[in-house]
This record gives C-alpha cells, structure tokens and sequence, in this order.
C-alpha cells in the first residue's frame, strides 16, 4: 500500500489520500476517538490541496471511519462501528475475500437501447445505447449468479470478450482501460423465483427462490457508470450485514 501521494496516477489523489488514511485507521496507528492530523499537517505532509483534503475526509466520512466535533476536529471513529462498514467491491473481490475462486461464463456483449428504467438510473435520453454484458457468475466453478450489466460509455468505448476474459472484473477494466474509478453504489435487495431461461443457466430447478440484487455504481465524479442487476442462487449466496445502534 502506498503511503505517498502520485501526482501522474490515474487515481484522484483524494482518493489516493483517503486509501491512505483509512489504512492508518485499519492498522491502529490511530486509535479509536483520536483526532486526525488537520489540514494544514496533511497539506504539507502530502503536498497536495486542502480542497483535496476535504474530498478525502468527506468520503472518509462517508464510509464510516471518522466523524467530525463541531469546533473541535475530526476524530476516528469507534471501532464498533467499523465493522459495520460495506465497502464496495466487484463480485471476484468478494469471492477471493471469501476463499472462493470466482470464475465467468460470458453469455453476451452487445451495444444496445435498454428500457427507460435503465435510462432513467443512468440518466441517459431516450434511445441512447448502453453496453449490455450478461454473464454467470461462478464460484469454485459452480454457477452462483446471473450478472446483467448495463454500462454508460463513449461510443468509442467498448469492453471485449478479449477484456473480460484477462481480467475477470468489470471494475478492473473500468478503471485501468478508460479511468473510470467505481467509487460508490446505491443497492437494493429482494427475493425473486427463478423463471425456467434463469434456472437453466444457474442449473436449478424453475421457480426456486433467488436473491436479485440491484446495484447503481458511481464514478469518482458522482456520475452514474452502471446498473447491474445480479441473481444469486439462494441455496449458494447471502448477505451479511451488521447493524448498530
């Protein structure tokens, strides 16, 4: 992990300073309640902005892992809390997080004019054309969801078969192919049946229950990239997530 700020990288270096932060907070070099260093400090340790400063808090603050005391400072944020925190991650991350090889089968990659409710999360005109990319996803190679993506792109931009099957992770290409860096997503969660074309692909049987996952993915300009809409076996996937109070 980098602790120095690169000026030439693709990533924002409020991103890149925010990484940096948050693996201080992670490794325990600033404990829980502490204050972090002020702008002023973090201005000349780094050599960047305080504008850029302040993006890199606001989306520390985002996450999770500070919280600001009007008049006194920004303050790491108690430890309970962190393990509350979702990061967002692509679906081969979250299977290497999980021991699991994940894996791809690529049913589809075509350029087209979707429904009006992905224009609508995309914030596209009528008849504008996204990039659709349907696959099954696979874990130790057992079919484990059915990932229908639906990407704003440049006319001049396209993702391959060639693409996919190098890297394996959307996100990967996104932001190493055209500096698209996926930085935050809304999500929302309900159980569906599998309809006989799902169950054949997932190799279970026609109405068995599944979780559909809906995922509207951000850039680091707080655009809207990509609607994805994931089905994930029911006997083979669930979500954790840990509430407080």
């Amino acid at each position: 992990m980098s602790t120095t700020i690169n000026p030439y990288d693709i990533i924002p270096k409020y991103y890149q300073l925010a990484n940096i932060l948050r693996q201080k907070i992670l490794a325990g070099e600033w404990p829980p309640r502490t204050p972090i260093p002020s702008e002023r400090v973090l201005e000349s340790q780094y050599n960047i902005s305080r504008t850029t400063i302040r993006q890199a808090i606001d989306y520390l603050e985002k996450q999770g892992f500070i919280y600001r005391e009007h008049g006194r400072g920004t303050f790491v944020s108690p430890q309970k809390l962190q393990k509350g925190i979702q990061e967002l991650t692509s679906f081969s991350e979250d299977m290497l997080r999980r021991g699991i090889q994940p894996g791809q089968i690529i049913q589809s990659i075509e350029r087209l004019t979707p429904s009006e409710e992905v224009l609508q999360r995309l914030e596209l005109p009528p008849d504008a054309k996204v990039l659709r990319v349907e696959r099954i996803r696979l874990g130790d190679n057992i079919p484990i969801g059915l990932q229908t993506s639906f990407l704003k792109l440049a006319e001049n931009q396209t993702i391959t078969r060639e693409d996919l099957d190098a890297t394996g992770s959307l996100y990967r290409i996104l932001q190493e192919k055209y500096n698209i860096i996926p930085t935050e997503a809304d999500e929302t969660l309900e159980v569906t049946l599998a309809t006989p074309y799902e169950a054949s692909l997932l190799q279970i049987k026609p109405g068995a229950p599944l979780l559909l996952n809906e995922r509207l993915l951000y850039n680091q300009n707080r655009e809207p990239v990509e609607f994805v809409k994931i089905l994930y076996r029911g006997d083979r996937y669930r979500y954790l997530i840990r509430l407080t109070k």
